[in-house]
């Protein structure tokens, strides 16, 4: 069993009209990294160990005054962040990393020091919200966050635990906040990282080094290319979410003679297996959805007969708009993770969801949030099916079936 540790909007449609701003110089610069790995009342995280100082190292060859701190309690974390941003006003580029545990509350993600108790619920009112780190770093001219951590519901009795039907992780379209700012999340609200193998970076932390170890990183572009990474590397299990609100390429340059790139994780599928899914950005473009930049399916290895069913659909959401479903990966034991592009009720703005699916006999069935009705996914044949609700009565247990909508494949 591995542990779990350590998701935003993409920058999909970049304004490449605009001029790329390149920066190199050590002293415009500064870095924060954070890893926390032993904790006092939590699981250990050995992997993190292993992260922080080879992500450091990245930072400080890009240029940037690089901050290492480990195993830090609530205090020296809040000393080490409060160095930061005082160091990083009027910097060109601020740039913090934080890789350990990490939880979900409301609308913001908490970081845990390692004194922090997560089996009291008051403990929240102790951890440090990536809000007020991102406030803080407003006086550089340019900033990068990086968090590679859980961000699951706490409210189960503040442990690490996946909760799957988790109501906050809807991105939409609006590109809002303070300008050339990219904040990247290791997972989706409400969803748990992983540490990968025992020994071996964490599939988020080795594909970050990927992209940090290219000549030149583009902080706008970032998110397309570290979110197929990823996906890559977890076999579609895994989606990068991100906020980006860079308008212009803003490119970090490394130094020359650079070693080789961090090695993908032992644990990456065949790339074989991998779905390009060309025809799902085409109907979502057409169809004026917002899908993150970046996607790939994962077809399963064995003989899971789950694998039939990945790849991308174009189907209707309840107000018969368009709407487009991704199934990164599916098998028969572990259930499938879907992606989908709809309109959002409230505004009317496209946006989109990442969700967990479990298998009833050959059905799919998903919980889009915890006030919403199951949603079962039926094939009639390979390539199509309909989408149908499940609405509770209002005694007993039994399930009355909605209109449903029918799907077709579009890429897979």
């Amino acid at each position: 069993m591995r542990i779990g540790r350590r998701q935003v909007l993409g920058s999909a449609g970049a304004a490449l009209a605009f001029p790329a701003v390149h920066a190199r110089a050590q002293a415009q610069g500064v870095a924060l990294v954070i890893g926390n790995s032993k904790y006092h009342w939590e699981a250990s995280l050995p992997n993190v160990k292993r992260d922080v100082p080879e992500v450091a190292k990245r930072l400080q060859a890009l240029g940037l005054k690089t901050n290492l701190v480990q195993d830090v309690t609530r205090d020296a974390m809040q000393r080490a962040i409060d160095a930061f941003v005082s160091s990083s006003r009027g910097a060109n580029l601020a740039a913090v990393y934080f890789a350990g545990h990490g939880a979900a509350w409301g609308k913001d993600t908490f970081l845990v020091p390692v004194d922090a108790d997560l089996s009291d619920p008051s403990t929240v009112k102790t951890l440090l919200p990536v809000t007020s780190l991102r406030d803080g770093m407003e006086g550089a001219s340019h900033r990068l966050m990086v968090y590679d951590n859980c961000r699951n519901n706490p409210a189960d009795g503040w442990r690490q635990k996946e909760v799957a039907d988790y109501s906050g992780n809807y991105v939409g379209n609006v590109n809002t906040g303070t300008p050339n700012t990219l904040a990247l999340f290791s997972t989706a609200p409400g969803r748990v990282a992983v540490d990968g193998p025992p020994g071996d970076f964490s599939p988020f932390a080795a594909a970050l080094m990927r992209q940090l170890d290219a000549p030149s990183v583009d902080l706008q572009a970032l998110p397309a290319a570290l979110r197929r990474d990823l996906l890559i590397a977890t076999e579609g299990r895994q989606v990068l979410f991100d906020r980006n609100t860079y308008q212009a390429p803003f490119v970090l340059t490394g130094p020359p003679g650079r070693g080789p790139a961090a090695g993908r994780s032992s644990w990456a599928g065949d790339p074989s297996r991998i779905i390009e899914l060309p025809n799902a950005y085409a109907f979502a473009q057409q169809s004026g959805l917002l899908l993150p930049s970046g996607l790939i399916a994962h077809r399963p290895g064995g003989k899971s007969g789950a694998g039939r069913i990945v790849g991308s659909y174009k189907t209707t959401d309840s107000f018969g708009g368009p709407a487009v479903m991704v199934i990164l990966s599916a098998e028969d034991q572990a259930g499938a993770e879907i992606v989908m592009s709809l309109r959002e009720r409230a505004t009317g703005n496209s946006g989109w969801r990442f969700f967990h699916g479990t298998f009833s006999g050959k059905a799919l069935e998903f919980v889009p949030s915890t006030k919403a009705p199951k949603i079962q996914l039926d094939w009639s044949d390979a390539n199509s099916g309909r989408m149908t609700v499940m609405v509770s009565r209002a005694q007993g247990s039994s399930n009355k079936v909605s209109a449903g909508a029918p799907f077709t494949r579009l890429d897979g």
